[in-house]
């Protein structure tokens, strides 16, 4: 057995101001990452312990604040070094990719084809059968291009091991993360 398969799995998370695209990537690989680009160290703590997520931060002052929230510090600047110091401590290989809104960090929802007539582009209309949307936001989601460049750069970042561990679900290369909307 490899030691990645003792490591604990990624609880919900709270990201502090300076994680951004290390949430954006952990929502893409399916974790439950809060993130506000905005919110103040106090109210972060707060969301925090009242939905029983780990503090994600760089901050080092909020490492050592008192509290029994629990805080876990990314020491990297880069977000390959980041994310690769994530799955160093915890098995994100339980985690659906593209599970979730990389924008609202919702589930998203199969829906009928039929739903998204006239939303998008007819050329994916006629060659995609399935789709997903936020429920929060209404984007769309269907496979595409970006499941394999995110796969991709995630070979990069997390290593070939890791990266071939990941669920990557049913279809094989789960949906497009970009905003498709009808021009």
């Amino acid at each position: 057995m490899t030691e990645a398969l003792h490591l604990p799995p990624l609880p919900p998370c709270a990201a502090d101001m300076m994680l951004g695209r290390l949430a954006t990537w952990l929502r893409l690989l399916g974790a439950d990452v809060s993130y506000q680009s905005w919110i103040s160290d106090a109210d972060l703590m707060e969301r925090a312990r009242n939905e029983n997520r780990l503090v994600l931060t760089r901050d080092r002052g909020l490492l050592g604040l008192p509290g029994s929230t629990p805080r876990f510090g990314v020491t990297f600047d880069r977000l390959p070094d980041q994310l690769a110091q994530v799955a160093a401590h915890f098995d994100l290989t339980a985690l659906v990719p593209f599970s979730r809104c990389v924008r609202c960090n919702v589930p998203v929802k199969v829906i009928p084809k039929e739903s998204v007539k006239g939303r998008v582009w007819e050329y994916v209309y006629d060659t995609q059968e399935i789709f997903t949307e936020c429920p929060l936001c209404g984007r769309l989601f269907w496979k595409g291009t970006h499941p394999a460049r995110a796969r991709e750069d995630l070979r990069r970042m997390l290593g070939e091991d890791l990266a071939r561990r990941i669920r990557w679900g049913e279809p094989d290369d789960g949906f497009s993360q970009a905003p498709h909307r009808k021009a």
